[in-house]
């Protein structure tokens, strides 16, 4: 499973073949990105980034498993 804490600080990257273990929230959030591989992989074409801790980001607003209620790291049913 993915440390949300580890996702969020924007440097660490999950593939898309390891996409399964993103929490749900991630997948509602606006700060979720995807990127290109530099090399072309059939199972891994692009990697997800959380761009929540990136300097140059566009909004402040709190991402969803950052709001309040919301445990960081324990996916949410629905």
């Amino acid at each position: 499973m993915v440390k949300v804490e580890d996702f969020r600080s924007g440097t660490f990257g999950v593939s898309f073949a390891c996409v399964d273990e993103l929490p749900a929230c991630c997948f509602r959030c606006w700060y979720l990105i995807h990127e290109e591989s530099q090399v072309c992989f059939c199972e891994a074409p692009f990697y997800y980034y959380c761009c929540y801790s990136w300097p140059d980001k566009l909004t402040q607003t709190v991402p969803p498993c950052l709001a309040e209620g919301a445990e960081p790291g324990i996916p949410e049913e629905g």
